[in-house]
């Protein structure tokens, strides 16, 4: 917001009010983001990362923005966020919407972070905290079926696969 109060080489200063758009697209007079220029820079971002040929004449691309939404949707799910907070990140109706909205976005903002979604590359360190997740989802625990290498300690450990069979 400060920087479109300064104004920039594209944009001159800002007199921004409580009826200013919050995302607006950037000409010389804001405007709110409509769905189709949402899409747009979309997919334009999807050609500039190199996902999608720019000179392909098809109107259906296999990446379109609801795309991200899935992407969203799937990345909480695997990361084991509640089926019901993903719903509700998502702007969807559920029976326990109120109750949800009642705990607070502070609370919602506290189950997302948690769930370390990212969608750059993690760390050797962050891959082995979600395969542990992933072990702790099946009931199990992580610490008696990794090895002791896997958990950044010093001696080595096996597990046999009776005694995962019996955990």
């Amino acid at each position: 917001m400060e920087a479109r109060r300064k104004g920039w080489k594209r944009r001159p200063p800002e007199q921004i009010t409580n009826q200013s758009p919050l995302i607006s697209t950037v000409n010389k007079k804001p405007k709110p983001l409509t769905s189709s220029y949402i899409s747009n820079l979309i997919h334009w971002l999807y050609v500039r990362a190199g996902l999608l040929n720019s000179s392909s004449s098809n109107r259906r691309y296999m990446l379109r923005t609801h795309s991200l939404r899935k992407f969203f949707r799937t990345q909480l799910a695997f990361l084991g966020v509640d089926r019901d907070y993903i719903e509700y990140m998502m702007g969807h109706k559920i029976s326990n919407y109120f109750e949800i909205k009642m705990r607070g976005i502070e609370y919602l903002r506290g189950i997302y972070l948690s769930s370390g979604m990212s969608v750059r590359p993690q760390s050797e360190e962050n891959k082995i905290e979600a395969l542990k997740q992933i072990i702790r989802s099946w009931r199990l625990n992580p610490e008696r079926i990794l090895t002791r290498e896997a958990l950044g300690q010093s001696h080595k450990t096996a597990i046999e696969p009776n005694q995962l069979e019996s955990q």
